[in-house]
């Protein structure tokens, strides 16, 4: 079994139903993007060095690296941005912080280079796309601890998201009642 091709085929069921879900109708390279991209991301880490440095290197270097490097903080930006937003909650760097460094990444790279479109449409529509990559984020992640079943629960207390709900019945959790107690 072809492991690379396997990770590809679920992202692409999941990123058409991501962007159904959320309105969205990319061209066919953004939607290609978008699968490569998370399945990389499947199969890599994520780099640590702060997005700022990077953007500083970015600039420092000549077109061709400095072109690399854009991509790399556009991408990176989006999937920890549509990924892991949860994990940015109440951090000195939050979701924003990503959200900015990523389209202004993209943005750059929509100037041109042969994926200048693909890179002027994620740009354009980046919170939209983070919005698709947090639905799948979503649909993906089952809590495996207590901890991670309370961060639901909180989840859906905040946003009172159908998909949290069912996640939690799914759970044996039942959202309270009006009476704020579990049932």
């Amino acid at each position: 079994m072809d492991l690379g091709s396997t990770v590809e085929a679920f992202f692409q069921d999941e990123v058409e139903r991501a962007f159904r879900d959320e309105g969205l109708s990319p061209g066919v390279m953004v939607e290609h993007y978008v699968v490569r991209l998370l399945s990389g991301y499947a199969v890599q880490q994520i780099e640590s060095t702060p997005l700022a440095l990077r953007m500083l290197a970015a600039a420092e270097a000549p077109p061709p690296e400095r072109r690399r490097h854009l991509r790399h903080i556009g991408d990176t930006s989006l999937y920890v941005s549509g990924f892991w937003s949860e994990s940015l909650e109440g951090r000195l760097v939050d979701v924003d912080y990503y959200i900015e460094m990523g389209g202004s990444a993209y943005g750059e790279l929509a100037g041109g280079g042969p994926l200048g479109d693909v890179f002027g449409e994620l740009a354009v529509n980046f919170v939209r796309f983070v919005g698709a990559l947090a639905l799948i984020s979503r649909r993906v992640a089952t809590p495996t601890s207590d901890r991670d079943i309370l961060r639901l629960y909180r989840q859906w207390q905040r946003t009172k998201s159908a998909n949290a709900a069912a996640r939690l019945a799914a759970l044996g959790v039942v959202p309270p009642r009006g009476d704020g107690r579990l049932q």
